[in-house]
């Protein structure tokens, strides 16, 4: 692996931590006001919605 890649990636990610004060709801409103400029999809928080039971459940013990 490429040393000069590694600290591209950094100081990417420290530019970024100052900007949003490194505060994690800051960086998240960052991040989603660039999405919304950039027509681009940077934060997807689908993840965290809650899943109900049939969806956790395994499908054989689905009725």
């Amino acid at each position: 692996m490429n040393d000069e890649i590694i600290r591209e990636v950094w100081q990417i990610k420290d530019s970024i931590g100052r900007e949003s004060d490194y505060n994690l709801r800051s960086l998240g409103s960052l991040l989603q006001q660039r999405q919304r400029v950039g027509n681009k999809q940077l934060v997807d928080l689908s993840c965290l919605r809650k899943k109900s039971a049939k969806d956790i459940l395994p499908l054989q013990q689905q009725d």
